[in-house]
């Protein structure tokens, strides 16, 4: 089992033995790292700082250089959020470059991640999300490649929503700074070896849902920032884009609260704040991505109807048990389900449109939640909790993601799906395999959670299979492999045969099958389960989305 990797306890070495690049605006130093055999870029701006007149705005390009190296050993501040305990500063838009050591001939593929929490919380300073395992493991597997995470504004910092903003071409500023990072790794990537023609972005959760504008944005024009992506429980169809009206009350309540309500320029005096007063005002409040005629031209489910997207690769999939984490406790009987539907999540869920999902999710349904016998109940969650959690999940992740895979092969792109089956090594009967459980596996077991060896030597396997196939994709667009000596330089090293999964198969409409990723055996399944009620919802994506 890997160790959690602490990089704030590992000592400085002598800049003799430092990396460096040169990139656009002058050259970073970074650090060797010998328990990894890595090279490590951490804490580089790639924006202007967004504070003072440049709050709330999209992202501004670097427009400074600087003569002297400057050290890139720590990670920069995590971007403001609550409840957490990272370093906080709106100064926080920085990324971090890990590759592995040598293959100084060798022109690598670059994986960015992109971490999810709801668009809320995440940084890239959560040791979850260290990019050290899934490079290690891709060099060993013979498809080395170098890893790239981001922070972005989260929250009101990123997401503040009004008619000024609107107007002033401001809206989902937090996505621009995705947007720009990725700019940022096309221009600068060869600086550290990677090749800005070979890009593959990856996300889960609100990460994934991310990508999955950016797959929709500006029209589906595609600026060549990437090339193929991964998608974990997200996508572009998953939550709620709100119309600007909804934003009204919020946005009273925040001025009000900072002494901007009555200010001529209220956009202004919000921008006249310090950091500490915009922070102390903002707790409760959930701001999200909308449509703003520009990023995003239209909602994502019409644009996808319309073939309005960047065609590309995906590697997509979901876990066994989502619903298990957007399900409601305590419903006991229809009514209350059906009463419950009216007003989930806020979506706009009509009454015929919900009475046809209950005819759809009948209360024996024999599925939710899969590790979960059948005829067993658990009163405490509600009577009816699995019925519940099987609608839930679908609507939130498992029905987009059957969508996506659909649509990208509708539109000849080759589409890998999966579903991740594999419940935590310590978790009770109804956990299930529920929304972010994937995430230690996918991130080689960094944070040390995969349970004790040699007990749960299987999930470490099931990690490593997973780490390799992803590193396959990235290099080929194909979780198979396809040809990995198409990596420049000659011989990488490392195995080229080293995971046991069966062999992925591309998705297709005919045909449709996921590889079930499953730590007692992964294996492909025809994706048909929950047909008829995952397609409805399907059907009613604008209802339940817009």
């Amino acid at each position: 089992m890997y160790l959690p990797f602490l990089l704030s306890f590992i000592p400085a070495i002598s800049a003799a033995s430092s990396p460096s690049a040169a990139v656009k605006n002058g050259t970073y130093v970074g650090r060797y790292e010998p328990s990894w055999n890595q090279d490590l870029f951490l804490g580089i701006p790639y924006a202007q700082p967004p504070v003072g007149d440049l709050r709330f705005r999209w992202p501004q390009e670097l427009n400074t250089s600087f003569s002297e190296p400057r050290q890139a050993t720590q990670y920069g501040y995590s971007c403001y959020q609550y409840a957490t305990a990272f370093n906080l500063s709106e100064d926080c838009l920085t990324l971090n470059v890990v590759r592995p050591a040598g293959y100084e001939n060798v022109t690598l593929p670059v994986l960015i991640w992109i971490y999810g929490g709801g668009l809320y919380t995440g940084s890239t300073a959560d040791q979850q999300y260290n990019l050290s395992g899934i490079v290690q493991t891709a060099a060993a597997a013979g498809s080395p490649l170098i890893a790239v995470s981001m922070n972005y504004r989260l929250g009101v910092w990123g997401f503040l929503q009004s008619p000024q903003i609107l107007a002033e071409g401001s809206s989902n500023a937090g996505l621009l700074d995705q947007r720009l990072a990725m700019r940022w790794v096309q221009e600068n990537i060869a600086a550290f070896r990677g090749d800005p023609n070979r890009v593959t972005v990856w996300g889960e959760s609100a990460g994934a849902q991310s990508i999955g504008l950016h797959l929709h944005s500006f029209g589906g024009r595609n600026d060549n920032l990437f090339q193929s992506a991964i998608l974990e429980s997200g996508g572009p169809i998953g939550t709620s884009l709100e119309p600007l009206a909804f934003y009204a009350s919020p946005f009273e309540n925040l001025t009000r609260t900072v002494g901007c309500w009555t200010a001529k320029n209220q956009l202004a005096c919000l921008r006249s704040l310090t950091s500490e007063q915009l922070f102390d005002s903002n707790y409760s409040v959930t701001w999200n991505p909308l449509v703003d005629g520009t990023f995003l031209t239209a909602y994502p489910s019409q644009l996808m109807a319309n073939g309005t997207f960047i065609h590309i690769p995906l590697l997509i999939g979901a876990n066994t048990d989502e619903g298990v984490s957007f399900s409601v406790h305590g419903l006991d009987n229809e009514t209350a389900i059906f009463n419950s539907l009216l007003d989930w999540r806020n979506y706009q869920i009509s009454p015929p449109s919900i009475r046809t999902l209950l005819d759809l999710y009948p209360n024996q349904y024999p599925f939710p939640p899969y590790h979960i016998v059948s005829n067993q109940t658990f009163p405490q969650y509600g009577l009816q909790w699995r019925r519940d959690a099987a609608m839930g999940g679908d609507l939130v992740i498992i029905g987009q993601r059957r969508k996506t895979a659909e649509e990208y092969t509708r539109g000849s792109q080759p589409v890998y799906s999966y579903r991740f089956d594999t419940q935590p090594w310590n978790a009770t009967a109804t956990t299930g395999v529920q929304h972010f459980v994937n995430v230690v596996f996918s991130f080689q077991n960094i944070s040390g959670a995969l349970g004790p060896l040699p007990e749960f030597q299987t999930y470490k396997d099931l990690s490593l299979q997973i780490g390799e196939a992803y590193a396959r994709f990235v290099s080929t667009h194909d979780p198979n492999g396809g040809d990995v000596a198409n990596l420049r330089g000659g011989n990488l090293g490392g195995s080229t045969n080293l995971t046991t999964l069966p062999a992925w198969p591309r998705y297709s409409l005919s045909q449709p099958e996921n590889m079930v990723l499953n730590s007692n055996g992964s294996f492909v399944e025809p994706d048909t389960w929950r047909k008829e009620g995952i397609a409805f919802i399907n059907t009613i994506s604008r209802e339940l989305y817009s």
